[in-house]
């Protein structure tokens, strides 16, 4: 356990531990930066290891003459470890000991006589000489379970990649709107404008509750059919759907937490006050309300990183495993789009106009604190010193009211002039909109009037961000709240706004039909499933991983990867909902690094690398890669895959691989990973490793 000033740390995201070397290491700089002091306790393995050892023992006196003695010993200790992949220092033995001793007495009259002679003393005992001799010799040898020659691992490279999980709902916050790229937003350079936010669309992002939908139990509301939860966008997805060589513990199936990005582009988003007559930066919207030209639309969410420096921490690929969004369940298998990544340094101003909001900063019926007023609402004077909203209850629906710091009741007048620009649009569109002119008011996924409306998984969800109620206090068994710290414009909570922009971005086409090999593909499955309702659907899997090191465009002059605070998702181009359900979402951290230097060349230059070739050090496995088209990953022969011998099912673990791939290699070139070990090799006679090549043609 790894704590900073008693606070826990998380492995792979703050630290890592190189279990070979026994080492811990600190990769988030914040925790660097503190100097708070750092603890480290570990449990000592000869105490709670299930490993079993054997230690066996004998020995024999054999009396020859009364005063000559012969002994023999014999002791045999071996060890059987828990699986035959063992790391070099840690091999079980099974050494053997013998020995012979002998004893021999007999009394000397001389040596009598010579003690006599001595001044004052004379002995009436006769003396006694003793011979003894003692021999031993050890015969090493090792668990037959480690091969006749005793084989150890240098790499096993089950560690060589480990994930930092991005797919927490908590973690992620309406984005702002992107800058730098004035093709894509045009928008983006204003301030204190509500133009900045015209082409910002309705965006969804949460995890549908197991225990409430797919359960047949009286929590279920009562419209919703084992129909309606076998739809591809809102279905339960179990782990061996997309992992079917995977094992759980205890053969109990494990149910995947899905991150969903639910997209509605041509409905209005928070905080957006688009007008019915097209402006320079947005198509307008039509007579009901909705957004005219959605391709032009927009829609995102950004988090904080905990893991900050990714060249100290290595940090390679964003990796994901999505649905195909263009399935049987999906009317329009056209409605192709974009999603893009960015990384870097990104702008908390979610509302633009370089003013703090948050809402604990407002002020309650004791608490008369100052605000000022902007183009987006009321902001607080006051600094922000603690995230927690007033201790008053009466001062909760105060300050819970969103981000634009105007309650619902008082919107409409606030933003008189875009309700006044809404007279021409259809009742039902006036009538929506005065209900909540910012569009940023929060419903839980579960109430009587969603019942009352027979409302769908979906648009249950729809509402889930909002930022306006969100945080009301419990008044019984249940919790309708997405949190319970108030809303700010400082996602990552350091009581400063960041306003800078400046990051690397990555555009990923979503398309039909997608394959292996284009658009950071590396590998997909196609399932036939059975859904609650009994019915045979078939459904396709898409493993993406996106280089982090080869971005598709950089803004704002980034140079390095030394500062990468913020991650930022958003979906454009899409002319139609689409909902993108993503069944994993990390960085991946290696272990093996890129060789810099030319391997050519004597001396360490850094190579300046052949644009056309391309390298990346990557893993395959059993689990993720068992069925990959047209090359599968298989257990290389006279490997067995490892057993959890604490599970009552003795689940089979995961077999991985380090993978090498190179592409467009010049004539005579190199290139080549590392990873920096201290191990005493010396009494070590051959190095081996199974190696696997294939074409990607």
């Amino acid at each position: 356990v790894v704590t900073a000033g008693g606070i826990p740390l998380i492995e792979n995201q703050q630290y890592t531990v190189d279990y070979n070397l026994g080492r811990v290491k600190i990769i988030d700089q914040s925790v660097l930066n503190s100097n708070t002091p750092i603890s480290v306790k570990l449990e000592d393995e000869s105490l709670f290891s299930i490993q079993s050892k054997t230690l066996m023992g004998a020995h024999f006196d054999y009396d020859v003459a009364k005063d000559f003695t012969l002994g023999a010993t014999i002791m045999r200790l071996s060890e059987r470890p828990i699986t035959k992949k063992v790391n070099i220092g840690d091999e079980p033995i099974a050494n053997t000991i013998w020995g012979v001793d002998g004893t021999y007495n007999t009394e000397s009259r001389y040596l009598t006589k010579l003690v006599d002679k001595l001044p004052l003393i004379n002995t009436k005992e006769p003396s006694t000489l003793t011979f003894t001799g003692e021999f031993a010799h050890i015969i090493p040898g090792h668990a037959k379970a480690i091969g006749k020659n005793g084989v150890a691992y240098l790499d096993d490279f089950e560690g060589s990649q480990t994930f930092i999980d991005l797919k927490q709902i908590g973690n992620w916050f309406l984005a702002s709107t992107p800058q730098g790229q004035n093709g894509l937003f045009p928008e983006a350079g204003l301030i204190n404008d509500l133009s900045y936010g015209y082409n910002r669309a309705k965006l969804a992002w949460y995890t549908v509750d197991p225990t409430i939908f797919y359960t047949s139990n009286a929590l279920r509301p009562s419209h919703i059919t084992d129909g309606d939860i076998s739809n591809h966008k809102v279905r339960q997805i179990l782990e061996q759907e997309i992992f079917p060589n995977a094992q759980n513990a205890n053969g109990i199936p494990n149910q995947i937490s899905i991150l969903n990005l639910a997209y509605y582009p041509n409905e209005r988003g928070p905080y957006n006050y688009d007008k019915q007559i097209p402006s320079t930066f947005s198509s307008g919207t039509a007579s009901d309300g909705t957004l005219n030209n959605p391709e032009s639309r927009w829609g995102g969410v950004m988090s904080r990183l905990e893991t900050t420096d990714f060249e100290e921490a290595n940090i390679e690929f964003i990796q994901f495993w999505m649905m195909d969004p263009f399935h049987q369940d999906e009317p329009n298998s056209f409605n192709d789009g974009e999603l893009y990544i960015n990384l870097g340094n990104i702008s908390e101003d979610v509302l633009r106009d370089s003013r703090k909001t948050f809402e604990n900063g407002l002020p309650t019926q004791t608490n008369n604190a100052p605000v000022d007023s902007t183009a987006w609402g009321l902001v607080p004077v006051n600094q922000s010193l603690v995230p927690a909203f007033d201790n008053d209850a009466g001062s909760r629906p105060l300050q819970d009211v969103g981000l634009d710091g105007v309650q619902t009741d008082n919107e409409a007048s606030f933003f008189a002039d875009y309700i006044a620009g809404t007279s021409t649009l259809s009742p039902a569109a006036v009538t929506e909109i005065l209900t909540d002119p910012s569009t940023d008011n929060f419903q839980y996924y579960r109430g009587s009037n969603l019942d009352a409306a027979q409302a769908s998984i979906l648009e249950r969800y729809k509402n889930y961000n909002g930022t306006e109620g969100n945080s009301p206090i419990a008044t019984g068994s249940i919790s309708a709240s997405s949190t319970n710290v108030p809303d700010a414009e400082d996602i990552n909570r350091d009581n400063t706004m960041s306003e800078s922009e400046s990051y690397y971005q990555y555009r990923i086409d979503i398309k039909p039909n997608m394959e292996i090999g284009t658009n950071y593909i590396t590998d997909k499955v196609t399932r036939q499933i059975k859904t609650a309702d009994g019915s045979d659907k078939t459904i396709t899997w898409y493993q993406f991983k996106v280089p982090v090191a080869s971005p598709t465009s950089t803004v704002n002059g980034i140079s390095d990867f030394k500062s990468i605070r913020f991650i930022r998702m958003f979906m454009k181009e899409f002319e139609d909902p689409v909902v993108l359900r993503f069944a994993s979402l990390d960085l991946v951290r290696g272990e093996w690094r890129k060789y810099p230097f030319d391997l050519l060349a004597p001396g360490e230059y850094v190579t300046v690398e052949d644009g056309s070739t391309l390298f990346d050090i990557s893993t395959v496995s059993l689990e993720e890669n068992g069925d990959k088209s047209p090359i599968n990953y298989v257990i290389p022969p006279g490997i067995d895959q490892e057993v959890n011998v604490s599970t009552s099912n003795l689940q089979k673990l995961n077999e991985q691989s380090l993978s090498l791939n190179v592409c467009n290699l010049e004539d005579g070139d190199a290139r080549a990973g590392y990873k920096i070990l201290n191990y005493d090799i010396l009494n070590y006679n051959r190095l081996k490793m199974f190696v696997h090549a294939e074409s990607a043609d």
